[in-house]
């Protein structure tokens, strides 16, 4: 019963924390970096002096994003790992097949309420 009460918790936490965070949206232009990075090598007709600025550019944008990405997820299993002191068996339960489909189902549920409940705002 505890592991439950902490999943819905832990995923109503983790689900705002992450639109917060834009988590998505960083992510997104992490990729769309990595694409213009990988078109830069294609192009032959680039002086090789403009191909090292943008690649420097772009290394530093991905540099970033990743270090953005990075530190999210750790705040997330530093998270789990504090909720896991509160019950030993909460990270086996998340892992397990029942604890995952558990939070998939409550946060459709979650996500469509409050869809809802914002739509009547």
């Amino acid at each position: 019963m505890i592991n439950q009460l902490l999943l819905i918790f832990s995923a109503i936490i983790i689900y705002e924390f992450v639109r917060f965070t834009k988590f998505i949206a960083i992510a997104k232009s992490s990729l769309k970096i990595n694409k213009k990075i990988f078109k830069l090598f294609a192009y032959k007709k680039v002086s090789d002096l403009r191909k090292q600025r943008l690649i420097f550019y772009y290394s530093k944008s991905l540099f970033i994003s990743s270090i953005k990405i990075i530190s999210i997820i750790a705040i997330i299993i530093i998270f789990m790992f504090i909720l896991n002191l509160l019950s030993y068996s909460f990270l086996n339960f998340v892992i397990s097949i029942f604890g995952i489909f558990e939070m998939i189902v409550f946060l459709i549920i979650y996500y469509l309420f409050k869809k809802k409940i914002n739509a009547k705002l």
